[in-house]
């Protein structure tokens, strides 16, 4: 062999070992790597030994002050609207009794006037007969004669004892026109509006110059006496709770009590709640507003074996992670009491670890630490 040979010979040989010394190095890189990869990921979480006890609880709901009383005001005959006791203005107070408006009303005076008019004119004419006829209901109808005045209440009819006189006082249309002066006098009343309750006007749609008609509205009023507090409650809850329950009503430096005057026996589609109405009508020196929010506590609940964890620890609803083995596992709890923080629960023996925390993106079998 010449120097030239050996020279590329060598080379070759060279470079041959430098690759297996090469590719071991990556073989144990890779090894290294896998070995790193296949390290146990281990999560650190906290979690406590459930023991049941005997809890007594609260329950709080927060709502809006509203009106045991709403009206709608309108006048069942038409007419001028005239000014009544009181401003026909929205937010003008009123007490009960007071005239809030008047129709005017002197035709309707005038034309049950003339009816009584008419009425006397009859009966007058009818009396020589009920002496001669029927003696024994003559002087009662004469006392009835002399007592109808045209401005004031027809009396009333006096008693009619036998058919005969039924017959004939019918046929000359004493009773009927009797029944259409009290039903004239009834409609008269109308023509005044008065307060059936102490309140205040909430709208007003019309006022005294405008014409009143049939049914049409002329105002809204509230009863601002007889006050409810209107809270949501969880369906779940709604079992806490009974008709004339106490409660704490809270707002602001307000503080006094209530009582529950009903509970729905539906669901709120939009609060997927139950309405819950809670009387406050027995404050007294305490100025509350229909729309105001306040608070109401519902104490005395009594829960038997039950645990407490986070609100944020239960998900799925009704599911909650253990540690057992060290390992996560889920389980269903049996859920007594939802507060706006906690959870009261039953259902997992006692003793088990449950992690009263929420953990993101955990799955079951994530070998977990406890801390203490």
């Amino acid at each position: 062999m010449n120097k030239r040979t050996l020279t590329i010979a060598g080379s070759v040989v060279i470079i041959l070992v430098a690759a297996v010394i090469f590719a071991s190095i990556l073989a144990k890189m890779k090894k290294k790597s896998e070995e790193k990869t296949t390290e146990k990921i281990v999560r650190y979480v906290k979690a406590v030994p459930v023991k049941y006890e005997t809890v007594n609880t609260e329950l709080k709901a927060t709502g809006r002050v509203t009106s045991q009383n709403y009206v709608d005001l309108s006048s069942e005959v038409r007419g001028k609207i005239l000014p009544g006791q009181v401003n026909l203005k929205k937010g003008q107070n009123f007490k009960r009794g007071q005239i809030l408006l008047r129709i005017y009303d002197e035709e309707a005076k005038l034309a049950l006037q003339a009816h009584k008019s008419r009425f006397l004119s009859s009966l007058a004419n009818i009396l020589p007969d009920l002496k001669t006829d029927f003696k024994d209901s003559y002087d009662k109808w004469l006392d009835f004669f002399n007592k109808t005045d045209t401005k004031k209440d027809i009396p009333e009819l006096p008693e009619i004892k036998s058919e005969k006189e039924k017959i004939y006082l019918s046929g000359r249309n004493i009773l009927s026109d009797w029944y259409s002066i009290k039903t004239e006098e009834i409609n008269l009343k109308k023509y005044r509006i008065a307060a059936p309750f102490n309140g205040t006007f909430t709208d007003v749609y019309a006022e005294p110059g405008a014409i009143a008609s049939p049914g049409i509205k002329i105002a809204r009023m509230i009863r601002t006496d007889k006050l409810e507090l209107e809270v949501p409650v969880e369906s779940k809850n709604i079992i806490f709770l009974k008709k004339g329950q106490q409660a704490e009503i809270i707002s602001g430096d307000k503080n006094f009590k209530g009582k529950i005057l009903r509970i729905s026996n539906f669901v709120d589609a939009k609060t997927q709640s139950v309405p819950v109405f809670v009387d406050i009508s027995g404050i007294k020196n305490k100025h509350v507003y229909q729309g105001e929010y306040m608070t109401a506590v519902f104490s005395g609940i009594t829960l038997k074996n039950v645990f407490k964890i986070p609100r944020e620890a239960v998900f799925n609803q009704n599911q909650v992670f253990i540690v057992k083995n060290n390992k996560l596992k889920k389980e269903n709890i049996n859920i007594q009491k939802t507060d706006d923080t906690v959870i009261f629960f039953n259902g997992l023996p006692e003793g088990t670890l449950v992690v009263n925390e929420a953990l993101i993106n955990a799955v079951e079998n994530t070998e977990v630490k406890i801390i203490k």
